[in-house]
């Protein structure tokens, strides 16, 4: 009679086991904090590439293939602190209104690049453990904002890779 209750618990075990999806270790307790990412993976340097797309007409904005070098600093919540900072890939200044959130259960990103005269916005885009940012789009203007570079507003398709 015992055994058979062992063998059932085991089964179920087993069972259980074998349909675990979570990232830690045991049946989804104690360990690697459950999201595809952490703080620390989505904090660091970043280099963000642009590619011009053709949907708005982009006078005098970012050159095509311009590189925006960005320090995101990332709370245990998702959302950017104020030690997030952007490059201006023109001048080369430093921007301290670099702000936004990470989702960090499923990467989903979203950021916004402040200048003095505007801002662009990097939606929708997904940021990944391994140091890769996909599927973002940089608008500038970014809504409710004045452009940041150039006239007539500009869109950008944009990739990213973790440098530090």
């Amino acid at each position: 009679m015992h055994l058979r209750s062992v063998f059932s618990g085991l089964a179920i075990l087993a069972v259980i086991a074998g349909c675990e999806s979570s990232t830690d270790p045991f049946i989804g307790v104690g360990g690697g904090g459950g999201g595809s990412l952490t703080a620390a993976d989505a904090s660091g340097d970043w280099s963000i590439t642009l590619t011009r797309n053709s949907s708005l007409p982009c006078s005098g904005a970012l050159a095509n293939g311009s590189v925006i070098p960005a320090h995101i600093s990332v709370s245990n919540d998702g959302t950017l602190t104020n030690l997030s900072t952007w490059r201006n890939p023109v001048s080369g200044a430093v921007q301290t209104s670099l702000s936004g959130s990470v989702n960090l259960s499923t990467g989903a990103l979203n950021l916004t690049f402040g200048t003095a005269s505007g801002a662009m916005e990097l939606i929708p885009g997904t940021m990944s453990s391994a140091g890769t940012i996909t599927g973002a789009t940089v608008t500038d203007p970014a809504p409710g904002f004045g452009q940041a570079f150039g006239t007539n507003g500009c869109q950008y398709t944009a990739t990213g890779t973790k440098v530090g």
